[in-house]
């Protein structure tokens, strides 16, 4: 009978160890989820933005951001009165003001920030002018085509 290279020692080292490594390989590459209970937000605390563009990919982005604790959403801008319904759908609040010129939206001093989802080669002009009028910007990709 053939002498086995591997001596009882030896393998019970090599199994130890490969269980080991799939123990620390499963805990280090498996994703974990961290849950936190939703807190409350202090109305000072609030971040009021507003949405320019409210398409498809508008209100989606409308609806996700509704979902973060101390988020509201003031105003809507569309060129569309149709979306200007949709939009107040997605907020749940059939009061928001919808507007068709973004200006008067940056003109607005209860905006903090705001939410450019309008068609690419609108996103520069409209960023640089939220930009100026010292609002916060969220803004779709491409932000230009251009430098």
């Amino acid at each position: 009978m053939p002498k086995n290279p591997l001596s009882r020692r030896r393998f019970i080292q090599l199994g130890t160890g490969a269980v080991a490594a799939t123990t620390v390989a499963k805990n280090v590459l498996q994703p974990h989820q961290l849950y936190a209970a939703p807190r409350r937000v202090a109305p000072s605390d609030t971040v009021r933005f507003a949405s320019i563009g409210t398409g498809i990919r508008g209100c989606e982005h409308l609806q996700a951001s509704l979902d973060v604790p101390g988020i509201q959403c003031v105003g809507v801008c569309d060129l569309y009165d149709s979306r200007h319904t949709a939009a107040r759908e997605a907020v749940k609040n059939p009061n928001v003001e919808a507007v068709r010129d973004y200006r008067r939206i940056l003109d607005r001093k209860d905006v903090d920030s705001v939410l450019i989802a309008t068609m690419d080669h609108q996103h520069r002009h409209i960023f640089e002018d939220a930009v100026a009028a010292g609002k916060d910007v969220y803004c779709e990709k491409p932000m230009s085509h251009t430098v």
